[in-house]
């Protein structure tokens, strides 16, 4: 017994050193619909994603566990961007409901992860470690 609890808190401790590092700091994803680069700042509650056309979106970060966290949409520019029909769309559908994220592996230069949120089908994809 005492074995199993010694594995257990070796196996939590790694996984919170693990995820610790990408709490903070600047990461990037790719956008695969549009193919471009979404450049995050992420500075432990809040996430700033900028794009390659040079909108801004907001996001508030809850961590929820040592490599699980949510996503609440805050805002996004420039306004006339936020007013378009097909944006609406989306920040309608992102409502009050987080999305959720559960960081499954990673390493030094990225981390894999899946989101979820009630009523849309789940996404896996990698967050890049900006260099």
């Amino acid at each position: 017994m005492g074995v199993f609890i010694i594995a257990f808190s070796i196996t939590a401790i790694k996984e919170m050193q693990t995820c610790d590092k990408y709490k903070t700091g600047k990461f990037y994803i790719y956008n695969k619909v549009n193919k471009q680069r979404i450049n995050i700042e992420r500075k432990d509650s809040l996430q700033i994603e900028t794009h390659e056309n040079g909108d801004i979106t907001v996001l508030n970060v809850n961590w929820t566990g040592a490599c699980e966290y949510e996503l609440l949409f805050n805002y996004m520019t420039p306004k006339e961007v936020s007013k378009r029909d097909d944006v609406q769309k989306i920040v309608g559908s992102m409502g009050n409901e987080p999305l959720q994220i559960k960081i499954l592996s990673g390493t030094d230069s990225y981390y894999l992860f899946e989101a979820r949120k009630e009523g849309f089908q789940s996404l896996r994809d990698t967050v890049w470690l900006a260099k």
